[in-house]
């Protein structure tokens, strides 16, 4: 059986090397996807200076709805697959 937690935790320590990090986001993500993360990214950026979050609350949040938009995107796909 697979070690989530660990998994998890290695996944992170892999990515504190910016040349494996841009490989994974280019490998898994089209350029377009990468812009409108980017997009929101700057929205979330200006909603900061409205809102009294820590940061480490926003890079959380920010992880969190990464891994929800990843999700959304893998389902429209089977979906779409199912379909036929």
């Amino acid at each position: 059986m697979v070690d989530k937690i660990q998994s998890a935790k290695e996944f992170f320590k892999s990515l504190e090397e910016p040349s494996k990090t841009m490989e994974i986001m280019t490998d898994r993500l089209d350029t377009q996807i990468l812009q409108v993360i980017n997009n929101y990214a700057k929205l979330i950026s200006q909603a900061r200076n409205k809102i009294n979050m820590e940061e480490k609350d926003i890079i959380t949040s920010a992880m969190i709805i990464g891994y929800l938009l990843k999700s959304h995107l893998d389902r429209l796909e089977l979906e779409e697959r199912l379909k036929f």
